[in-house]
């Protein structure tokens, strides 16, 4: 599997997991909600500034997130 269909899988898992919709997932990290779909649907990327917001708000890791990981933890 792709890197970004990875990414876009995960995105959305993790949002569905948290009980959240796009339009609250979106407001709380200060995107709009077509920047998520389109990021849940492998239009587009977040960079990498995006990216490390996405994974602090889900507590998750960039490896994670990115699927080189299956492990959801950040260690520091």
């Amino acid at each position: 599997m792709s890197t970004g269909h990875r990414l876009a899988e995960r995105i959305y898992e993790l949002r569905i997991g948290s009980g959240l919709n796009q339009e609250e997932t979106s407001a709380r990290l200060g995107i709009t909600r077509m920047s998520l779909s389109h990021f849940e649907k492998r239009r587009r990327r977040p960079d990498v500034g995006l990216l490390v917001t996405i994974a602090d708000h889900f507590n998750v890791s960039t490896d994670y997130l990115l699927g080189r990981t299956n492990e959801r933890g950040t260690r520091v």
